[in-house]
C-alpha cells in the first residue's frame, strides 16, 4: 500500500526565506578577513581599442595602495583560457585572458585591478592609472561586422563571424513543394538581462606556505570558476566557496570567471586577501548580455492551417568575445520545434562579433527566441488565412495520444496535453466573449488585444548537445549530468542535507527538506540544508551548474537516492536492534515503528549507537548514518550522443505552458497596459506550490518586461548609453499585471516523482505574448510587430508609419 505523501507537494515554511527577509543571509560581500584588500577595476571607455600601455606608477605611489595589475602582469602569471564548449568550432585558438591583453573589444571590458587597503584608496588610485589607447572603429551591428572593409575584432581568426551552422530534419524542400501557400518574415530580439539584485561578488585568499588558494564568488557553475582558477594559474589546491547568492538567472556563469582569476591573481601576487565587488553601472555594461538575434522566417502551410514546414537563418550577434559563441544558437535546439507536430524544418545560423559586451546566457537562454519564432509565424498564418489565431495553434499541437513524443531532433516530450492546456487559457479568459467585447470597444476608441500563445519549457541539460555542433571537436566535456547529495542522520537525530550545487534563491533548501522528509520519515523542521556550497565537502558533478532547469532532474534526483540510502540503512540497524524483520518497519515522526510487535526505536537512539556504539551494530554494518548518491538521469538514452543526422537529446523533461494576455494601447502615446494575464502550466508532479509559483511569478515578470522596453542599447560609435536601471527601463511593480496561474499538471513519465522544470518557463512565452497582443490591438492601424522591445516611442512610430502607407 502506497502512503499518501505527507510533505511534497504541500505549502510548507521556506527554510532560507526568514534569514533573507530578515537580513541574515551571508553574502560573499558580507565577509571579512584580517588584511582584507578592495580591488577595483579600471574599464576601457572605448569600445575597439589597441593598448599602447599602461602606466601605473602614480597609482601605485597613491596612499594605501598594495598592487596594480594591468595586462602585462596578467599575461606574465597567467595562463590563458582554455576554448569552452561554446568556442570548440573555432579553426584558431583565441586566447582569453582576466583582463584585455593587446586591444579592447568593448565599453566596460577589464583593462586593470588596483588593490588597495580601503575601496575609497583604490577607486581614487584607478583614476591615476594612465592606459594609452589606439582608437579602431568600431563595429556596431551585425550588417557592419559582416562588411569585408569592417574592422576585425580578432585579426587572427580573419572574420567577425567565426561560426556557422545549419540542422535540417525532415525534407523541407518537399514541404515547400507540397504546400498551398508560403510566407516570409524578418523577427529580432534585443540585447537584454535580468538585473540581479547582487552583481558579480569575489573575494580570494592565497597561502604561500601551502600553495593553497580559497576562493569566495557569487557564481552559478563551480565547475566554470575551478577550472578557471586550477588551469590559468596552473594551481593543484583550490577551494571554491559560493555563499548566498542574490539572483542568478544564468548571467554568473562565464564572465564571471574573469574576476574570479583577477581577484584571485591579486591574492596571489600581493599574499593577501581581495575582496572585490562589482557596482550597479559595471554590471549593466559589462557584466554579460542576452544575444541580439535576428530571423528570416520562411513557412510552408496548408489551407487549413496545417504547417509543413520552416526555414530559419539565425543571426546572433554575440558582442566582443568568442568564449560563449555559439551559446544562444545551441539552446535553441532544446525547443526547436515547440508544442508542434511539424516535421521539417531546417535552422541555419552564425555568430557574429561585434563591439558590443558579450553574451551570456539568461532566463531560457536561446528558447524565448525559438519561441518568438513560432509563435509570430503562426499568428502571420492565421492572418494569412483569415483564421483565429487559435484554431491555427489547435491545428498544430502535438496531441496527447502522442505521448511520449520524440521530436524530428532527437527531444523525448514523456507527457503533456498541449491542447487541453491552450483551452483552459481560453476559457479562463472568456475568448468568445472577449472577441465580442474587443470589436464593441474598438468603435468606441479604445483599442484591446489578445495575445495566445503555447510555450516549451526544456529542463535538465545534457552535456554533450555541444558535440551536435561540433562533432570533431574534442574541447566538448562529456555527456549526459551527474549531481550529487550527502544526507546525515545527526546523533541529536535530526538530518543534515549537503547539496552537489549552489542556489541562487528559487527554494533549493525547502524542497530538498521536503523530499528527505518525504523519504525519512522526519518533519522538515528537523532537517536543515549545509552551506555554503563548497568544493572541498560538496558531492559536485558536471551538473552543479546552478542554470538550464537542472534541480529538478539532476539534484531532485541525487538528494531522493542519498534519502534512500539512508532508509535503507537506518531500517538495517533499527531491525537488527529490535529484532525485527525489515519489511515490517516503517519511520514516522522521527520513530521507527515494528508493525509485528509495536516496538519502537527513535532515529536519535539509532545515531548515537550508529557513531558510538560497534559492539551492537550488525556484522559487517558500516558505522555512522550517511549516505551520498550521484545521480545521473536514468533514461537519457536513445540519442544521448548525437547522431549522423544531428539528432541529440539537447534537454531530458519538458514542461509546457499556454500563456493568454488582454492589453490595451493608446494610439496616441504607444502605452501599452497589460489588463490581465493567464498561465496554464504544466510543470508535472509540484514539489512546492510555493516554489513554482514563485519561479513562474518572476520570470513572467521579467517576459512582459522585456517585451514592453527593457533592453541594452548602444549608440552608432559602441558607446553604451543604458548604464542604469532608469536607462535600462526596468519594469516596476506598477507596470506589472497580476498574473493568474492555473496548473494543469501531467507527471513525467521519467523523472523521480514525475517533476518537470519551472525556473524559466514563463520567462520564454511572454515576450512572443505580449507582442502578439499589441499586434491584435493595433490590427486596425495594419501595424506588424516584427521586433522587440516595445516601448512606446516604438510602437507610436510604428502606428504613425502604417498610417502613411
Amino acid at each position: 500500500m502506497v502512503r499518501e505523501r505527507r510533505f511534497l507537494g504541500k505549502h510548507v515554511r521556506s527554510k532560507e526565506a526568514p534569514r533573507h527577509v530578515t537580513g541574515g543571509g551571508r553574502f560573499t560581500d558580507d565577509l571579512t578577513f584580517p588584511g582584507l584588500l578592495h580591488a577595483v577595476i579600471v574599464r576601457s571607455p572605448y569600445p575597439h581599442a589597441k593598448i599602447r600601455s599602461v602606466d601605473a606608477s602614480t597609482a601605485s605611489a597613491m596612499p594605501g595602495v598594495v598592487a596594480v595589475l594591468g595586462p602585462a602582469e596578467v599575461a606574465a602569471h597567467s595562463k590563458p583560457f582554455k576554448p569552452g564548449r561554446y568556442a570548440a568550432g573555432l579553426r584558431t585558438n583565441i586566447l582569453e585572458y582576466a583582463t584585455a591583453v593587446g586591444k579592447v573589444r568593448y565599453v566596460g571590458e577589464p583593462v586593470a585591478m588596483v588593490a588597495a587597503r580601503t575601496r575609497a584608496q583604490a577607486e581614487d588610485a584607478v583614476e591615476a592609472v594612465v592606459v594609452d589607447y589606439e582608437p579602431l572603429p568600431p563595429v556596431t551591428s551585425t550588417a557592419g561586422a559582416l562588411d569585408p572593409k569592417s574592422a576585425l575584432l580578432y585579426e587572427e581568426l580573419g572574420t567577425n563571424m567565426p561560426w556557422e551552422g545549419s540542422f535540417s530534419y525532415g525534407d523541407v524542400e518537399a514541404a515547400f513543394k507540397e504546400a498551398d501557400r508560403t510566407l516570409t518574415h524578418h523577427l529580432k530580439i534585443h540585447r537584454y538581462s535580468s538585473t540581479p539584485l547582487e552583481p558579480f561578488a569575489c573575494i580570494a585568499s592565497y597561502d604561500r606556505a601551502t600553495a593553497h588558494l580559497t576562493a569566495w564568488c557569487n557564481a552559478q557553475s563551480p565547475d566554470v570558476i575551478y577550472d578557471a582558477l586550477t588551469q590559468s594559474l596552473e594551481l593543484e589546491h583550490v577551494r571554491l566557496f559560493i555563499p548566498d547568492i542574490g539572483g542568478g538567472f544564468g548571467q554568473k556563469i562565464h564572465l564571471i570567471r574573469k574576476y574570479a582569476l583577477l581577484t584571485s591573481l591579486m591574492a596571489v601576487q600581493t599574499g593577501r586577501p581581495v575582496k572585490w565587488i562589482e557596482d550597479r553601472s559595471e554590471h549593466m555594461m559589462a557584466g554579460g548580455h542576452s544575444c541580439e538575434q535576428e530571423f528570416e522566417v520562411k513557412a510552408a502551410f496548408r489551407d487549413d492551417g496545417e504547417v509543413l514546414g520552416l526555414d530559419i537563418r539565425d543571426t546572433d550577434d554575440v558582442g566582443g568575445s568568442v568564449s560563449t559563441l555559439t551559446i544562444h544558437f545551441t539552446n535553441k535546439l532544446n525547443n526547436l520545434f515547440n508544442t508542434y507536430l511539424t516535421q521539417n524544418l531546417r535552422l541555419s545560423g552564425r555568430s557574429v562579433l561585434t563591439n558590443k559586451c558579450p553574451v551570456v546566457p539568461n532566463r531560457g537562454i536561446g528558447k524565448p527566441g525559438m519561441c518568438f519564432v513560432w509563435e509570430r509565424t503562426i499568428d502571420r498564418i492565421a492572418q494569412e488565412l483569415g483564421k483565429d489565431p487559435a484554431e491555427v495553434r489547435f491545428k498544430n499541437l502535438v496531441p496527447k495520444e502522442r505521448f511520449p513524443y520524440t521530436t524530428p531532433n532527437g527531444n523525448i516530450h514523456s507527457s503533456g496535453e498541449y491542447a487541453i492546456q491552450l483551452q483552459k487559457a481560453l476559457d479562463r479568459i472568456d475568448y468568445p466573449a472577449l472577441r465580442k467585447q474587443q470589436a464593441e470597444e474598438r468603435k468606441k476608441g479604445r483599442f484591446l488585444g489578445i495575445g495566445v500563445v503555447v510555450g516549451l519549457e526544456p529542463g535538465g541539460r545534457n552535456a554533450a548537445r555541444d558535440m551536435a555542433l561540433f562533432p570533431d571537436s574534442k574541447n566538448i566535456p562529456g555527456a549526459g549530468g551527474v549531481e550529487g547529495a550527502t544526507i546525515k542522520l545527526e546523533k541529536n537525530g535530526r538530518v543534515t542535507i549537503t547539496l552537489g550545487a549552489p542556489s541562487c534563491g528559487q527554494g533549493h533548501e525547502t524542497a530538498a527538506g521536503q523530499i528527505a522528509a518525504e523519504v525519512l520519515g522526519i518533519r522538515p523542521e528537523h532537517i536543515s540544508v549545509s552551506g555554503p556550497f563548497d568544493t572541498a565537502v560538496s558531492p559536485w558533478g558536471v551538473s552543479a551548474t546552478n542554470s538550464g532547469n537542472n534541480f529538478h532532474l539532476y539534484d531532485v534526483g541525487a538528494i531522493n537516492g542519498a534519502a534512500m540510502k539512508l532508509r535503507e540503512k537506518i531500517l538495517t540497524l533499527a531491525a537488527h536492534l529490535l529484532g525485527a524483520a525489515k519489511e515490517s518497519l516503517d519511520i514516522d515522526d522521527g520513530l521507527v515503528t515494528d508493525a509485528s510487535t509495536g516496538k519502537t526505536i527513535t532515529l536519535a537512539e539509532l545515531a548515537k549507537i550508529a557513531y558510538s556504539n560497534q559492539a551492537k551494530l550488525p556484522k559487517g554494518f558500516e558505522p555512522g548514518l550517511e549516505a551520498t548518491y550521484y545521480h545521473s538521469f536514468p533514461h537519457a538514452d536513445p540519442m544521448m550522443l548525437p547522431d549522423h543526422e544531428g539528432r541529440v537529446r539537447a534537454q531530458y523533461t519538458f514542461s509546457a505552458a499556454a500563456h493568454a494576455a488582454v492589453v490595451e494601447v493608446d494610439p496616441a502615446t504607444g502605452h501599452v497596459h497589460v489588463v490581465r494575464y493567464v498561465i496554464v502550466s504544466d510543470n508535472g508532479t509540484i514539489l512546492n506550490p510555493d516554489v513554482v509559483d514563485g519561479q513562474i511569478y518572476g520570470s513572467v515578470a521579467h517576459g512582459i518586461s522585456i517585451a514592453l522596453g527593457e533592453g541594452f542599447d548602444y549608440d552608432e560609435d559602441g558607446q553604451f548609453v543604458t548604464p542604469t536601471l532608469i536607462d535600462y527601463g526596468k519594469s516596476t511593480m506598477l507596470d506589472t499585471p497580476t498574473v493568474e496561474i492555473e496548473h494543469h499538471c501531467v507527471p513525467d513519465l521519467f523523472t523521480t516523482f514525475g517533476q518537470k522544470a519551472a525556473g524559466e518557463g514563463a520567462a520564454i512565452p511572454s515576450p512572443a505574448t505580449i507582442a502578439s497582443a499589441v499586434e491584435d490591438a493595433l490590427q486596425p492601424f495594419g501595424v506588424r510587430i516584427e521586433e522587440l522591445p516595445l516601448p512606446p516611442d516604438r510602437i507610436w512610430g510604428l502606428i504613425q508609419k502604417a498610417r502613411k502607407h
